[in-house]
């Protein structure tokens, strides 16, 4: 085992600076000289000094040999990977390298229905042809979690000729699977699976929290380090977990998606993140599950308010949950969660990751102060006394839409000639865009799906009550892409 207390990145980048160099390469701002006052007062230097790029022992991202290949290797040894590599353009570019890596041209693909927009993007670059894995939807808190094994295995079974299966897990809510059953039967079948994990970087550390894809052997795995540990955003790590998987085609991959010019303050930042981790993570995350578990027993207290935990867990949508994911289901206060987010921010000061119609959630991570989390209750119990004896006038979602019908595969629709028309008018139209309400992220129409009344209908609902649907170009989202017809 290496010492997991050095940081080998973070050191070059340190002893670099120290020795002061007559700078004359890139970044243009020259170690801040050029940078303008304001922002360099509110910044401070030591940002600038550490925005480099790959001069002499530094490394270089897509060609380590020196620091870089050792920051890795530690990250690999901490995470239990066999190798791992630090990712500057977020998960996005690992998803999507991932599935490039593993699948050929007009290949069939076993893919999770609810997955990130990242994913979709990948089969319309690689032209490849989907066979989606439905999730189930959890009835109480109104949103989709993951498939079922009845699902997972009917898919695998009926398509043989798929040979790579992509799954999201966790969901954003931090809603975890059997990921052993779906590594395990994959890997029975003689199919490689992947796993987005952005919302899991922790797992690995803390017994209390459901299990890391890595550790049940997928054999690769993406993390935001930035979106539950002490990464800077867009900072992520690829863990490959097999041999399965061709590890210099994976590197080569990245090096095409991936910038040529990597942010060697992101590196630093997840070189240093792996070390807490690693020597520290299971007492700072014991602080937050401790934490985020105080809250929650007191938000269930409130009126109008409750906040799910680990006993809703081994159930058909529900396998595990990440506890320090503080969801809050708000709709008995007759407010929608859109409203209870503006609310809180309005009125309180309050910022939270996300709402959607029936739920608020807040992040409880290693860095979030005790007086963020009393401050968020107090405004919950205030808005409770607030709403006491109000009725809801809230209507009913309606069902998240059934997959529509594929006449095209997404990157046919996508790279089709297209026209706009109004949302109401694009039923029976076969969809140019890839619709997807924000939250929950659910897409409900892929390129190359026939819109249906239930889509639009949906839609419309989403958007009329607050949801941002991404994807669609016309910023009102009332209207739509759709191939053109002949």
């Amino acid at each position: 085992m290496r010492d997991q207390s050095r940081t080998p990145f973070f050191d070059a980048v340190q002893s670099y600076i120290g020795k002061h160099r007559a700078g004359l390469h890139m970044p243009g701002h020259m170690s801040g000289q050029g940078i303008h006052p304001r922002l360099k007062e509110f910044w401070g230097e030591n940002v600038f000094l550490s925005d480099l790029t790959e001069v002499e022992g530094l490394d270089y991202l897509h060609r380590p040999i020196g620091v870089v290949k050792e920051a890795q290797e530690l990250a690999a040894e901490a995470y239990g990977a066999i190798e791992s590599f630090f990712l500057v353009n977020g998960s996005t570019v690992g998803n999507q390298a991932m599935i490039l890596s593993t699948c050929d041209p007009n290949d069939r693909v076993i893919v999770q229905r609810n997955s990130h927009r990242s994913m979709y993007g990948a089969l319309i670059l690689n032209e490849l042809r989907p066979i989606y894995l439905e999730a189930e939807e959890d009835r109480l808190l109104q949103f989709q979690t993951f498939p079922s094994k009845k699902t997972f295995a009917r898919v695998l079974r009926d398509h043989p000729e798929a040979k790579t299966v992509f799954v999201t897990n966790p969901n954003y809510f931090g809603i975890s699977s059997d990921i052993d059953y779906y590594v395990q039967k994959a890997h029975a079948t003689g199919r490689r699976i992947l796993v987005d994990e952005a919302h899991g970087s922790h797992f690995h550390f803390h017994p209390d929290l459901p299990k890391s894809a890595v550790d049940a052997g997928a054999d690769m795995v993406v993390q935001s380090t930035h979106k539950t540990l002490s990464g800077l955003t867009q900072t992520s790590m690829l863990h490959l977990g097999s041999r399965r998987v061709d590890k210099e085609l994976v590197r080569a991959t990245l090096t095409m998606l991936e910038s040529s010019s990597p942010s060697y303050i992101l590196m630093t930042a997840l070189d240093v993140a792996r070390m807490q981790m690693a020597t520290n993570g299971h007492d700072l995350l014991q602080r937050a599950i401790d934490l985020a578990e105080d809250a929650r027993r007191r938000i269930n207290n409130i009126e109008g308010l409750f906040a799910p935990g680990r006993e809703r867990a081994h159930t058909e949508a529900v396998y595990d949950v990440d506890l320090t994911k503080l969801t809050v289901h708000v709709s008995r206060l007759g407010l929608t969660g859109f409203q209870v987010e503006e609310i809180l921010n309005r009125d309180y000061n309050v910022e939270i990751e996300l709402s959607d119609l029936e739920n608020i959630l807040a992040f409880i991570t290693i860095g979030t102060p005790r007086e963020a989390v009393e401050i968020l209750i107090k405004a919950l119990e205030d808005i409770s006394r607030k709403r006491h004896g109000k009725t809801s006038t809230i209507a009913p979602p309606p069902p998240i839409p059934n997959i529509p019908e594929m006449v095209l595969f997404p990157f046919e629709a996508y790279y089709a000639k297209r026209e706009r028309v109004r949302m109401e008018d694009s039923v029976g139209r076969i969809i140019a865009e890839l619709v997807t309400p924000y939250p929950p992220g659910i897409p409900i129409t892929v390129p190359g799906e026939v819109m249906t009344h239930e889509c639009v209908d949906y839609m419309v609902f989403m958007r009329d009550h607050g949801a941002d649907l991404q994807g669609i170009i016309d910023k009102t989202a009332r209207y739509v892409q759709v191939v053109k017809e002949r």
